[in-house]
């Protein structure tokens, strides 16, 4: 029987260090990138420095140390302080932290919590901490390469025979010292980056607080995209529904009525022109979904007014009937477009499914804002399954977010669709109504 042994399966298992990764950061890109990245930190940390040390030298001086000093020490401290609180200080960082770094991290937002702007200016700091090490390696390797180098020729330099221990007094080891030293600077680059880029998502990053705001930005903007398309698909539906009905209308009248005709052919055109409108509208605002309130109204003077709208299902021959009980228009905009549109998609299903049959149209305004749309139900045992579509789906989708509540089915030989939706009214329409 054949197998492993423990010892082997860890060794197995063991990561595997190649040669190619070892010399990787000597000629990889990623290491110039974050280089530039450091160095930047590096010199503005010693920026720092020189404006701590000058203004300790003035303390230091009785002819200076001065009330207009401190006061001047306090003012460059703040400016000084500030820059890492900023959030477009933060903004840049994360946008080099992604050039540089090669380390993804979402962009900030534009008003940063308290917390989110003390993890920034830790960012800050470590960024100009690990800067500094490696400019001051810098500054400490280019010279001792140099004089090693300068040594080796026989030149007089820093490093010589009476400084360096005995077995590096040899040229040949000198020069190896020199090549060790050069080479250990990239691996100094490499060891900071890594350091930044796992403290990237911790300090750059966002918080939870964060992440569950942006989802649930992320969430209304689907909410009102997917508003938007469903009043792109019940706009357009009904258009199409009526400009249908109406060029039949027109086929059968042709040579008997040409009033008839005409009129339908001008339903058809005031039809065609309103939806048109609203598609503009609604693409415009697909585009652009901050460019109006959700959800927002038509652009025409007509904009969810049930009575067009029966009007113009009347036109087409259709026995439509509306009736209005209490106050409907004393609501919020957004709860009378959810209704004109719930009437709108049912009104537009019956005319589809049950051509020629009554259908009428009830809105009553009580503590809330409710509509039905009854049909009877024609012939047929798959009616009712062909009324499940999109349409309801999306009307009943449209009718929760508000808080309402939708139903829809056969009721005593009819099709009904019945929603209510809650009106909240505002303290000045409350007493504006009373009066």
């Amino acid at each position: 029987m054949s197998g492993s042994s423990p010892e082997a399966a860890r060794a197995a298992s063991r990561p595997r260090v190649s040669l190619r990764a070892l010399v990787a950061p000597l000629t990889s890109g990623a290491t110039v990138r974050a280089g530039v990245f450091l160095v930047v930190g590096g010199l503005v940390a010693g920026a720092y420095g020189l404006l701590i040390e000058g203004f300790a030298q003035m303390f230091a001086d009785p002819r200076t140390a001065t009330p207009t000093t401190a006061a001047l020490a306090v003012v460059a401290t703040t400016l000084a302080v500030a820059p890492p609180f900023l959030a477009p200080v933060r903004t840049v960082e994360v946008l080099a932290a992604r050039t540089l770094l090669d380390v993804d991290v979402p962009t900030p937002s534009d008003r940063p919590r308290p917390a989110a702007r003390w993890r920034g200016a830790a960012w800050f700091a470590l960024h100009l901490v690990l800067g500094l090490v490696v400019v001051v390696s810098l500054l400490v390797v280019v010279p001792l390469v140099l004089d090693l180098l300068l040594s080796v020729l026989g030149t007089r330099s820093v490093v010589g025979p009476g400084w360096l221990p005995a077995w590096l007094a040899h040229p040949p080891v000198r020069l190896l010292l020199a090549f060790l030293v050069v080479v250990a600077l990239p691996y100094v680059v490499v060891g900071a980056r890594a350091v930044l880029r796992s403290a990237a998502p911790v300090l750059l990053g966002p918080d939870q607080s964060e992440r569950i705001a942006e989802l649930e930005a992320q969430t209304a903007r689907l909410v009102a995209r997917n508003r938007l398309a469903q009043d792109v698909h019940d706009g357009v539906g009904h258009a199409l529904t009526i400009t249908v009905l109406q060029a039949a209308a027109a086929a059968r009248t042709v040579e008997s009525d040409p009033v008839a005709t005409r009129r339908s052919l001008a339903a058809i055109e005031e039809t065609g022109r309103h939806a048109m409108a609203e598609l503009d509208d609604l693409l415009r605002r697909l585009r652009s979904p901050g460019s109006a309130p959700l959800p927002g109204r038509d652009p025409s003077p007509e904009d969810d007014d049930l009575t067009t709208l029966v009007r113009r299902a009347r036109e087409t021959g259709a026995d439509v009937t509306l009736d209005l009980v209490g106050d409907v228009g004393r609501a919020p905009d957004e709860v009378v477009h959810e209704v004109y549109r719930v009437a709108q998609e049912s009104l537009t299903n019956a005319l589809r499914h049950a051509p020629g049959a009554p259908v009428a149209v009830r809105v009553v305004r009580t503590a809330d804002l409710g509509v039905e749309v009854r049909n009877p139900l024609p012939p047929g045992p798959r009616v009712a399954e062909e009324r499940r579509g999109h349409g309801l789906a999306g009307m009943r989708e449209r009718v929760t977010a508000l808080g309402g509540t939708l139903v829809a089915g056969p009721d005593g030989g009819a099709w009904v669709v019945r929603a209510s939706l809650p009106v909240v009214e505002d303290e000045q329409e409350t007493r504006e109504a009373s009066t």
